[in-house]
Formats: C-alpha cells, structure tokens, sequence
C-alpha cells in the first residue's frame, strides 16, 4: 500500500512539473503576444480619432462657406441674428479643430517618416486656414453692423471662396496620409499576430510530441490495467445494483397501488360468509366507519334491506373463481341515496385459502342520468301522441270543412243552375215561337254555365293529368284552367323535363301544395299576377308561386290554429303535406310588395 502510494506520488509531481513549464511557455509567449497587441491597438485608437478630426475639419470648412455666403443675402433681420450665430459659433469649433489637430502632430515623436511628412503638409494648410479664418472674421464683424456695403463684403467673400477648393485638397491629402498610416499599423500588427501565433503553434506541437504523448501513452497502459478490473468489479456491483433497484421498485410500486387503491377504490377483502378482513380508508368513510369493523358482516355494515342482504351474500358465497356484477341501492344514514355498482371476485392465497374481493363502483350519477333520459322520453313520447292527436283532430276538420265547401259549391252554383234549367224548360211555350226561340237560347247559356260549374267543381278535385302525365303538366293544366276559370293573369315557366314521373304519393302533394298557393294568390292577395315555376337543381325540384299582391305579415300567422276562424288552416296543411313527404317549404312576404312561396323535394327520396 505505502508503494502504491509514493509511485502515485512521484508520478503526479512529475506530471505537476511537466504541466507548469508547458503552461509557462505557453503563457510567456501569450501574454508578450497580448502586450505588443494592446499597444499597437491603442495608438490605432488615437489614429482614428484624428481621422474623425480631419474630416470633421472638411465639413466645418464647407459649412463656413456656405453660412457666409447666406448671410450675405439674408435681409430679415431675424434670420440675420440666427445666421450670424450660427457662423459665429462655426468659426469657433473650426479653430478649435484645426488647434486639436496641430497639437496632435506635434505630440508625434520625431524621427518617424510619418509625422515630417504631414509636418509639412500642415505647413502648406496653414496660409489657407489663416486666409479663410481671418476673411470670415472680417464678414463677420462687418454683418454685425446695422447696415452692409455690399463692396466691403465682396473681397472677404471673394478670397474666401477662392481659397476653400485649395484647403479642402489639403485637408483631403493629410486625411488619406493619416488613412495610409494606419493601415500601415494594422499591417504591422498582422504581422506580430502572426509571429505570435506561429510561434504559440510550434510551442504546442512540441509540447505535444516531447512531452504530452511519451506521457500520455504511459497513462493509458496504465489506465488499460486498470480498468480490466475495475470493470469485472463493476460488472458484479452493477449485477448486485440492478437487483436492489428491482426489489426496491417492486416495493414501491406495491406501496403506491395499496396507497392509491385504498384512498381511491370502494373495496373491502371477505371471507365466504361476508365477514370483513379489511375495508378501504374511502369505503369506511362511505360507511361512516373508522375502526371495530373487522368480524364483522360486509352486509350489516352497508345496512342493506333483507332481500339484498340475502343477495349480496349468496353472490359472495357461490363465487368460486368467476367475477360477478350487481347493482345495489345503498343509503347513509343520513337519508341520502347512493346506487353502488358491486363486483366480487375470488383472490387465491399460498396456504390453499381464499378469500373475496368487493368492489364498488359509484354509478349514482348514471342512475340519475338514466332516470332523467326515461323522463323526458316519456314526455316527448307523450308530447308528440298529443301532437299527432292534434293534427289528426285538424285534419278531420279539414275534410269536413273541403265537404263542406264542395257541397256548398254543387248547391249554390250546379244546384241553383239545375233548378233554374228545370223550369225554364218547364215554362217552354210550343204555341209562342219567338219566347220559345228565346228561351232555347237561355237554356244555351244555362249549360254552358253549368257544364262550366262542373268542370270547376271536378277539376278541385283529382286532376287525370296527375296520374296520366306528372306533376309538371298537371301544374301547367291547372294554371291554363285556374287563368280561364278566374279570368287572372295566371303564368307558368316549366325547366324541367316533362316526362319528370315521381311517387304518386309526392306528386299529389305538390300538386295540392301548390294548388292551396295558387287559390289564396287568387282569393286573398289581389295580385296583378300569378307567376308558377318549376325547375330541378342539384337533384332538387323547386316549385316557386310569385305573386305582386298586398301581401301579409308571416309573424302574425299561427304556427298551430286552433280553428278555421282564426286563419292560417291553409298555410298549416302545407307545410303539413311537405312533412309528411319529406319536403322543405319556405314563404316569404311583405305586406303590400307580394309573397312567394317555395317546395323543396330532393328527387332521390321519391
């Protein structure tokens, strides 16, 4: 042990002293590198801060210029104010700059090739700096005065202008000097950068060859050895490991299912007579039971009358391996209700011993629900018998009502038409031919009236066209029928094929539908006309009836009459009919600007 330890200890000074003079080496070179750098880096600063200097001096210099040329032709006496000093302050901030930059050229160590040549530079600027200076000092003061001569300003103006291109082209050479001598430094530090690194590199490479890879191939074989036994006693710990932490799972898993099921789960373990072994912390709560309830009957504990009682227990007794379901009523003691849905099964012990398993389940919401759901079908059960008792008790009246019409109409109109050709041919006179003449043509016009009633009285009826040719010619037979009979301008548009044959049980009802609309367009709208039209879209048939007369309020319409006085029989057994096949109708009206109403049949249901 003590010679395991001083190798580990000879060996880690050894490496300590290797590390310290290759980091050294590293760091000398890095930090002389960092020294050289920052240096140039700090004159390169001070480089273009001149710079920024240099081309403000241009833009002061134009600046100078135009505000001298603007007071010269400013004659507010405002703007003369601003302008005045707005130069004033301008030839300040030039001088200054001018000042800043011969300081600075000064302050350059003599020797440099740099600073002789821009020495000289600025030599040639100065006459062109103290010409413009002292002429826009000369503007200056003269603009001052109340009033100008404009011949006292001309030659300052003069010279100032002719002067400005020739500065400004100084101003230009010394900028692009101060531009090429900086470049010139950031060559020179590209240069130093380079040696640096290459010269950091070459120490690396030989560090790595000298003196990290002889090492670290001693390290390996080392750490090779080691590990071929470290990992046969990683295998055995990790093998020992799994097996803890698979004992410990199962542990845990266990607690967290007795946990879960014992504050989540209604159950209770029985023998096979019912008597409790244990309950669950939320069944005994159900129960209002804490503790004493071991010994005691499951059954009596949930306080069940006999006949469940005797059920719940003879459950319990004759299960023999198989789950069993049943739901029982139970109620707390303080009178509230709760349906319970019991499983029980058998759970088999190692000592040949079993005992059962009771489950419960709290379905009261679903009993509830399910009793509500019975409730209200029974009440719309109930609901719709009275509905179609309603519409039965209509409908009768309805066809009493249409006999009642069509006798009405035979007596009022065929009737009386009869009784009158009875006696007209009764009170014929051979022996007087000029009133028999005349009474031969009364009967004439007595017939036709007649034969008139009776085809109106016939044709309200079954139409034969219906049954011989389809819907669409018998709509078009009764509009030509209804504009001959009634004298109204009854119009009909057919889209469709006319050969379109559906369900004679369809087709009478769109032919009645429209029928009633057609009639109370007659009777009730006082159109100008009545326009009928029909057409298929989208295996659709539309049948819409236009009319332009006064119209009616829909709103004012109800929905269910009560009896033919109160109007609305016939807009009832409309939409009654298209009900009964399946259809849509829409109505639409305004008082006084017409009403339409349209029949929806899809021709796939027929």
């Amino acid at each position: 042990m003590n010679k395991r330890e001083s190798l580990d200890h000879q060996t880690f000074n050894r490496l300590s002293k290797i590390y310290i003079i290759a980091l050294g080496a590293i760091g000398l070179f890095t930090i002389g590198g960092q020294f050289f750098i920052q240096r140039y880096l700090n004159s390169q600063i001070d480089d273009s801060k001149i710079i920024n200097i240099s081309g403000r001096q241009r833009m002061l210099s134009q600046k100078l210029s135009k505000e001298i040329l603007l007071l010269s032709y400013v004659k507010n006496q405002k703007s003369k104010a601003q302008y005045l000093a707005a130069l004033e302050n301008t030839i300040k901030l030039w001088k200054s700059s001018h000042r800043n930059l011969k300081n600075y050229n000064d302050s350059i160590q003599k020797g440099r090739n740099d600073s002789t040549e821009i020495k000289r530079m600025f030599l040639v600027l100065q006459p062109y700096f103290e010409t413009i200076y002292k002429n826009s000092l000369q503007v200056l003061r003269l603009t001052k005065k109340d009033s100008i001569n404009p011949e006292l300003l001309r030659p300052h103006l003069t010279s100032v202008i002719a002067t400005e291109p020739l500065f400004l082209d100084q101003m230009d050479a010394i900028v692009f000097r101060y531009e090429k001598e900086a470049k010139e430094k950031i060559s020179s530090l590209k240069k130093i950068e380079y040696f640096v690194f290459s010269l950091i590199i070459l120490i690396l490479i030989s560090e790595f060859f000298l003196l990290f890879r002889p090492i670290a191939l001693s390290i390996k074989k080392t750490i090779s050895n080691l590990l071929i036994s470290q990992q046969n006693a990683n295998d055995m710990a990790a093998h020992a490991e799994m097996l803890r932490k698979a004992q410990n799972e199962n542990v845990q898993e266990l607690i967290s299912l007795t946990k879960a099921i014992d504050q989540t789960l209604l159950y209770a373990r029985v023998d096979e007579r019912g008597t409790v072994r244990s309950l669950g912390e939320r069944f005994g709560k159900l129960l209002n039971i804490n503790q004493g309830y071991t010994q005691k009957n499951l059954a009596e504990l949930m306080d069940l009358n006999e006949v469940q009682k005797n059920r719940l227990l003879q459950l319990i007794a004759q299960n023999k391996g198989g789950v069993f379901n049943e739901e029982f009523e139970f109620e707390f003691i303080s009178g509230k209700k709760v349906w319970l849905d019991v499983s029980i099964l058998t759970v088999f012990r190692e000592s040949n011993t079993s005992e059962r398993l009771v489950l419960c389940s709290d379905i009261s919401t679903r009993k509830e629900a399910q009793q509500e759901v019975e409730r209200l079908t029974a009440i719309k059960y109930q609901q719709k018998e009275e509905l179609q008792k309603s519409n039965a008790s209509l409908i009768v009246e309805a066809q009493e009502e249409e006999r009642k019409r069509i006798a009405k109409e035979i007596h009022d109109s065929i009737g009386q038409m009869l009784t009158a050709l009875k006696f007209n041919i009764e009170s014929i006179n051979t022996d007087n031919i000029e009133k028999t003449k005349q009474k031969i043509d009364g009967l004439k016009q007595l017939s036709k009236d007649l034969i008139q009633g009776i085809r109106m009285a016939t044709f309200n009826l079954t139409p034969p066209e219906l049954k011989d040719y389809g819907i669409c010619i018998a709509l078009q037979k009764m509009v030509q029928e209804l504009s001959k009979l009634t004298g109204k301008n009854v119009l009909f548009e057919n889209k469709t094929n006319s050969e379109l044959r559906l369900n004679s049980l369809v087709e009478t009802n769109l032919y009645r539908v429209t029928q009633e609309a057609v009639n109370n367009a007659i009777k009730y709208a006082k159109s100008g006309y009545i326009f009928v039209s029909v057409q298929i879209s989208e295996s659709v048939l539309s049948i819409v009836i236009d009319d332009n007369g006064k119209g009616f309020d829909i709103s004012k319409i109800p929905s269910k009459p009560k009896n033919n006085a109160e109007g609305g029989m016939g807009l009832f057994f409309m939409k009654e009919r298209m009900n009964y096949i399946n259809g849509r109708i829409f109505i639409s009206s305004v008082p006084q600007k017409g009403t339409r109403v349209t029949l929806n049949y899809t021709i796939n249901e027929s």
